[in-house]
């Protein structure tokens, strides 16, 4: 068996397949649910931008989940690579027959296409497993508030670590999926703090020159 659904499986009976664990599987619900569509860090942008002090942070939240949580992953990269998710890998069937029998069996979920304004579905089999999008964007988001307020921004990536642990402890995604998802959105949330950061600094002064000269 392949050595990351063998990690899945094990874990799915450990965990959400465990009548006893349903306790944790609460708790995992809350996380991954909170981050379902990007919607906790759409939240956080936007209260953010409502504050002059913390308007830049906001900002470079929302240019970050644009350009690189929607455009660069959820499209590019997910449809380019076109990665089956755990629960449909025809190569293991049992096995994953198993993830999903187990995740369409917890009360944490609503059985897929019947989601909420989208939220809180199981994916379906038209969703793509590479990179998780779930560990990209919140990686990605909580790089940049570090970024900007250390202090919060180590609140940020714990919720990104338990946010990632909760899609293998779901089996939604694979290891790859979610270590290279984390990676990657560290690696591109310094990236956008930078670019956009030097944007709206030039912004920022000519704005005050022009102020200056009115």
């Amino acid at each position: 068996m392949d050595w990351e659904l063998n990690f899945l499986y094990e874990l799915s009976q450990r965990g959400v397949g465990d009548d006893s664990m349903s306790w944790l599987s609460w708790i995992m619900a809350i996380f991954t649910h909170a981050v379902e569509g990007g919607l906790i860090w759409i939240v956080l942008g936007v209260v953010l931008i409502c504050f002059k002090k913390t308007r830049k942070c906001g900002i470079t939240l929302g240019v970050g989940l644009l350009v690189f949580a929607l455009l660069f992953n959820d499209i590019l990269i997910k449809y380019t690579v076109q990665r089956i998710r755990p629960l449909y890998n025809l190569n293991y069937p049992i096995e994953s027959s198993y993830l999903l029998f187990n995740l369409e069996n917890t009360p944490y979920f609503i059985n897929e296409g019947k989601g909420f304004l989208g939220l809180f579905e199981i994916p379906g089999k038209d969703s793509y497993s590479f990179m998780s999008g779930h560990s990209f964007s919140s990686f990605l988001c909580a790089t940049i508030v570090f970024a900007y307020y250390k202090k919060s921004g180590i609140a940020c990536y714990i919720f990104a670590i338990i946010v990632a642990f909760s899609r293998l402890y779901f089996g939604v995604h694979y290891p790859s999926d979610v270590i290279v998802g984390a990676i990657a959105g560290v690696m591109l949330g310094i990236v956008c703090y930078c670019a956009t950061k030097t944007v709206l600094d030039k912004v920022y002064s000519s704005l005050s020159q022009r102020k200056k000269q009115a």
